[in-house]
């Protein structure tokens, strides 16, 4: 009986860090998402250009 209680326990507790880790997840790309678009450009000479191709970035 104590076998079959520690297993419940386990699978509750991974479903459970499943969860978590979507929920937070989906919270910052909805964070990213109303990030207005001024904010979330960069102008700087170090960063990424979000509209580069695969061959711009070699």
């Amino acid at each position: 009986m104590n076998i079959l209680k520690t297993r419940k326990c386990a699978a509750v507790l991974a479903i459970s860090a499943v969860l978590a880790l979507y929920a937070t997840a989906a919270w910052r790309v909805e964070q990213i998402r109303q990030t207005p678009h001024s904010v979330a450009t960069c102008d700087l000479a170090h960063c990424v250009p979000h509209t580069a191709s695969l061959s711009a970035l070699r």
